[in-house]
């Protein structure tokens, strides 16, 4: 979370240069880039570290597809919120529930019938090294196009 940290540091010193129409039209811009960047890795089956995600176990497969990739179509319901002050990426309602399992690895039942199932930790979303490098070239492509405005 150190790292993190100092990101969030380092933005909030930048966020006092600029006027709050500016903040928001930043964080816009780092929202959606940021969304696409999840939504590639997800489907491309990587955690923010780059490790393949694991597999999904034989029994758990039932009328899924056997060669089907998990989370193919999740990454269309990456949700973006943005504000003069923060941005977010996630997902909302019955897919954040899903996606919230994976993420943390729960244990809960699949259906009523079910036995509790215990699911392996699928990072969904996260920070890699190249989405904070990504993140610090962004703002400074931001700055210097608004410096010379």
């Amino acid at each position: 979370m150190d790292a993190i940290e100092g990101l969030n540091h380092w933005l909030d010193q930048i966020g006092l240069l600029l006027e709050p129409a500016q903040r928001r039209e930043l964080m816009r811009k780092l929202s959606q880039g940021l969304r696409i960047r999840f939504r590639d890795r997800i489907k491309q089956q990587r955690d923010p570290n780059g490790n393949r995600f694991v597999p999904r176990k034989r029994e758990q497969i039932g009328k899924i597809k056997r060669n089907a990739a998990m989370f193919q179509k999740i990454g269309r319901q990456l949700k973006t919120e943005y504000s003069e002050n923060h941005a977010a990426i996630g997902f909302g309602g019955h897919t954040g529930f899903v996606a919230s399992v994976h993420q943390k690895g729960k244990t809960i039942r699949p259906s009523k019938s079910a036995k509790p199932t215990r699911y392996p930790i699928r990072e969904l979303t996260g920070f890699s090294k190249d989405d904070k490098e990504w993140i610090k070239s962004q703002i400074i492509i931001f700055l210097t196009h608004k410096t010379y405005q």
